[in-house]
């Protein structure tokens, strides 16, 4: 271990990217009870914090005697660490701090025995450690400011580990000392409950009694036995004209109580959405009977997020509509494509027969046409040019004739979308959108089919405009399709926007206040390493850039794997990382030692066993349950997450199991398996693992890649989509998994869609400790604007690119020398428009700080981002800055084999997981069966969490075996540790027992 430390200490001291380790607050789970003292804290965070200055020996060697100087010295570093003194009777030692302190120190460890006897020296210590560090008490004057800073912060979050994190936070700029936990949670809880009552006051003051009324009225059962909350909480059906209507239905019923116009901007969106959380999980029973100022709040918290989430799922839906008729039109063109082979084949035959008379000069011109018809029929030219007619002119002859003859399938819809949707417009294209749109309700409301001669037509396509106003009158139903695929299209591309909606709205909605940006600009930009003024971008770009291309050529003749030539580079196959012979044979015997001595055990008894490790179960129970610790508890919370996780389902796993019910497992999965609670056990198991000296042999921690696996989906909800690599319909679980096979981050993804938008998501919102460098994605999770968004965040992304020699590279130096790739880089397309990106410098920053904030989703506002155009100055501007970085990477990756080679080992971790889980998830073969979205991140978080449990066990088990039976090995073999893997023994049984009753046989 010291050893160890040792080496950390020196080789990580410097890295940059520790500061964002304290951005993080990842003190949260270390700072509050004596039993954190056990807790294994990041190494890195020890070196960040508790290294001592120059300053800092200077007063420990006024201290007389190394037991002194070595016990200030552990008080220094723990306060520094924790905030707090640690305990003096027994005086509480932590063996990380006092093990770093002896390290830096050169004193014995043995000496603090002597310092902890004198009770005295230690208080006058910490009395001196206090006035040097300038801290303060937890006095009355800390207690009003905490408690005044609590009441703001309880308003913004209901969520008592946030408010901790966000307290202890304070506490450190504040310079406070730490006070007790039960101190702590007493104070949360006073000043949550204060907040409560004021934000229910507040709404209460804008409520009349009718809008009570109509509150209350939720909640009631009618003949249908579903009370009209249980029908707002409905997921979305399948793409149809009447799913889309009855989304549109939802909205009549929230506008018809008035609440949306009920002001509540002032009260923070998580607030909301936690209270929206809240209601979802509920009954109409259990909300009837709570306080009425909480009942409405919490319903009103809902409508208004309902509201928000319905209008996006119309315009998805919309989306899909389109698409689907689209495609079906597209079908249809194929198969007659395919019918009238025979008939291209003929056309094309008299035509070559033609053209080859036409074209012989032996015929005179007088006689072509005697000539043509003595080898071709008159009535067989006649019936192929009326044949032809319809590829020409008729309902063949254009995509956009076959979307028309679908127009009553997109007329059951068009007028509830028209009608409850409202648009507003950016620019002259979607000004005239919006007219169209106008005139159509307005026609629809009066019940009239025939359109003005004077209806705008400027929105539509120059290359439709004949087909909408054939022989100069305007056909409606197809000015109709063409305005309804100009709504979708002007909003996928930002020109037109959509009130009331959270992913179509304003894409300034994404920004966080400017007065909050002007606070973050210069730490965000220090922290991502980039300059902040745009001027001095373009220097360091060019710079960075040219060092690219350097770095390239120098090493270029020694370089085996990619050269130029005539312009074009041509790629070698990289050298397979093969093991020589004596390797291999070293390598085999570990894994046959392993897997002898490793012990098999049963899924259930693994999960256990990793909580009387972790307490993992912990952050899944009730406040009540967490200090009494029941069995059955434990038992009833593992149940659960199996259920899901393996893909059982809670019905069939209360069948399977003894002592857990169908009514315990669904209780526990609406209230105590919630997204914070997974997140935070995720986190815990994840720190479990990096914190195992066994997963230092396979990564540090400091890479990552992300990939996506595909799950059959039978479900008809809106979220079901057709794969075609998968032949059937499917959802997608996209999985983070860090270098030391720790998976840190998961969430289920539509399977149409690109991976790209959510590749940023679990780099910037997983809650472990872990600080991610560089991050390797495959080709689906490759744009330019991601380049651009990670440098933004101080990572580095290198994924790995179909085709990469096809890319194209940028320059920005117009005067450097490129020697060889000159001619892959020339030309005016090749270079980088600085301008547009010093225009937009400042506001790229502003939006990645506001992605980082949490402020806005990464993927969200990504999805948005990515759809715009060229046209797009932000657009543009991200894909230039994102074409410098690709061309950076490019080069990197043709001249580093290392790089390769970790790109290719990081991909293939998680390519070991996604076969890990196809293990797991068992149950329904396979199938998911949550129907709407919040359930489908219960499953894939709860099978995320069995996969880290089954890591951590092996990754602990691999380190028991070699700790006890480890002197029957050679260093060589040892020396193999790098190249296994906690992923793939079979010592683990997954599928259950099966019990066999012999009193039955007869």
């Amino acid at each position: 271990m010291v050893g160890l430390f040792l080496k950390l200490w020196v080789t990580r001291k410097t890295l940059v990217f520790l500061a964002a380790y304290t951005h993080k607050v990842i003190f949260r789970k270390y700072l509050l009870t004596n039993q954190e003292s056990a807790i294994v804290l990041p190494e890195s965070v020890i070196i960040q914090l508790a290294t001592l200055s120059e300053q800092d020996r200077c007063v420990i060697q006024n201290c007389r005697g190394p037991h002194n100087r070595l016990g200030f010295a552990y008080q220094l570093m723990f306060v520094k660490l924790f905030n707090r003194f640690p305990n003096q009777i027994p005086l509480e030692v932590q063996s990380q701090v006092l093990t770093f302190a002896t390290l830096q120190l050169n004193i014995n460890t043995e000496h603090i025995n002597a310092y902890q006897k004198r009770q005295q020296t230690i208080s006058d210590h910490q009395k001196q450690i206090r006035d040097y560090l300038g801290l303060v008490s937890f006095d009355r004057t800390a207690i009003e400011q905490v408690s005044e800073f609590l009441f703001i912060e309880a308003q913004r979050t209901e969520y008592a580990s946030i408010l901790l994190t966000k307290t202890e936070q304070f506490l450190r700029e504040q310079r406070i000392l730490q006070p007790a936990y039960d101190t702590l949670r007493r104070l949360i809880i006073a000043q949550r409950q204060k907040a409560r009552q004021f934000i229910y006051d507040k709404i209460l003051t804008h409520l009349t009694e009718v809008q009570c009324k109509h509150l209350d009225d939720l909640l009631n059962v009618d003949e249908s036995r579903i009370s009209p909350l249980q029908q707002l909480k409905q997921p979305p059906a399948h793409p149809s004209p009447k799913a889309l209507i009855a989304l549109t239905k939802k909205l009549e019923l929230i506008h018809a109580m008035d609440i949306t116009k009920i002001n509540t901007s002032w009260l923070n969106n998580n607030y909301q959405r936690s209270l929206t959380k809240y209601v979802l999980r509920c009954s109409a029973k259990r909300l009837r009977d709570l306080q009425p100022t909480y009942r409405y709040t919490a319903l009103i918290c809902f409508l208004k997020q309902i509201n928000l989430d319905t209008v996006d799922q119309i315009i998805d839906m919309h989306h899909k509509l389109m698409l689907k008729v689209y495609k079906r039109a597209d079908t249809q063109m194929d198969e007659e494509l395919k019918k009238q082979r025979k008939h291209f084949k003929q056309s094309q035959f008299l035509l070559n027969t033609i053209v080859d008379l036409l074209l012989d000069n032996t015929i005179e011109d007088i006689n072509v046409r005697e000539a043509i018809f003595s080898r071709v029929h008159p009535e067989a030219l006649e019936q192929h040019l009326l044949t032809s007619q319809a590829w020409l002119t008729g309902k063949f002859s254009h995509l956009f004739h076959l979307v028309v003859e679908r127009f009553n399938y997109l007329r059951q819809f068009s007028p509830a979308l028209i009608a409850h949707l409202k648009f507003e417009a950016k620019g002259e294209r979607a000004t005239q959108l919006i007219r169209a749109i106008k005139l159509l309700h307005d026609l629809n409301g009066q019940q009239k089919r025939k359109l003005p001669n004077n209806a705008p037509i400027d929105f539509i396509p120059k290359k439709l405009r004949s087909l909408v106003k054939p022989q100069g009158i305007l056909d409606k139903p197809a000015w109709e399709c063409a305005l309804l695929t100009s709504i979708r299209d002007e909003i996928k591309v930002g020109n037109l926007t959509v009130k009331d909606s959270k992913r179509f709205g304003n894409f300034d909605n994404f920004f966080m206040p400017y007065a909050q940006w002007e606070k973050e600009r210069t730490p965000f930009f220090k922290r991502a390493g980039l300059p902040e003024n745009p001027q001095e971008a373009q220097t360091y770009l060019t710079e960075r850039l040219n060092q690219a291309f350097d770095k390239f050529l120098v090493a270029e003749p020694n370089n085996t794997y990619a050269k130029v030539e005539n312009g074009k580079w041509i790629l070698s196959v990289d050298p397979a990382e093969k093991l020589s012979v004596e390797k291999e044979k070293s390598l085999d015997t570990l894994k046959s030692w392993l897997k002898r001595h490793m012990r098999s055990i049963k899924l259930p008894q693994l999960l256990i066993e990793v909580d009387n490790d972790l307490n993992v179960t912990k952050h899944f129970m009730l406040p009540h349950q967490q200090n009494n610790r029941q069995v059955d508890d434990v038992c009833a919370i593992i149940v659960s997450i199996m259920a899901h996780g393996c893909f059982i389902g809670p019905h069939t796993m209360a069948r399977m199991t003894q002592g857990v019910s169908y009514a315990q497992i669904s209780h526990i999965t609406d209230w105590q398996l919630t997204e914070e609670a997974q997140r935070s056990a995720l986190a815990m198991i994840v720190n479990a693992i990096t914190n195992l000296d066994i997963s230092k042999q396979w990564g540090g921690g400091k890479t990552s890649s992300s990939d996506a696996q595909r799950y059959a989906y039978s479900r008809r909800t809106l979220q079901q989509t057709f794969s075609t690599r998968f032949k059937d319909f499917a959802l997608e679980f996209y999985t983070f998994v860090a270098d030391n096979y720790a998976p840190y981050f998961s969430m289920p993804i539509e399977c149409t869609e690109r991976d790209s938008p959510y590749v940023m998501d679990g780099i910037l919102y997983n809650e472990s400790d872990l600080v991610i460098e560089e991050h390797y994605a495959d080709s689906h999770g490759y744009t330019e604007i991601n380049y651009a968004g990670f440098t933004m965040i101080g990572r580095k992304f290198s994924p790995r690119i179909r085709g990469v020699q096809h890319q194209r590279l940028y320059r920005i130096d117009a005067t450097k020398d490129y020697g060889s790739l000159s001619p892959l880089i020339a030309g005016k397309d090749k270079m980088i428009h600085m301008e547009w990106i010093k225009e937009e410098w400042d506001r790229m920053g502003h939006f990645y700080a506001s992605l980082a904030s949490g402020h806005a989703t990464a993927s969200t506002a990504l999805k948005r981002l990515t759809g715009f155009g060229p046209k797009n100055h932000f657009y543009r501007a991200n894909r230039e800055l994102g074409r410098v970085f690709k061309t950076e990477n490019i080069l990197s990756y043709m001249v580093d084999p290392l790089l390769r080679q970790n790109r290719r080992r990081g991909l293939l971790k998680g390519e070991q997981l996604h076969q890990l889980a196809r293990d797991v998830a068992y149950g329904k073969r396979g199938r998911i069966s949550a129907s709407d979205l919040q359930a489908q991140r219960n499953t894939c978080s709860c099978l995320t969490l069995i996969m880290a449990c089954i890591i951590y066990w092996q990754a602990k088990e691999i380190t028991r075996v070699i700790k006890v039976y480890g002197h029957e090995l050679d260093v060589n073999c040892l020396a193999m540790l790098p190249h296994i893997s906690p992923i793939g023994w079979d010592n683990i049984v997954l599928y259950g027992e099966y019990v066999l009753d012999r009193s039955l046989v007869k």
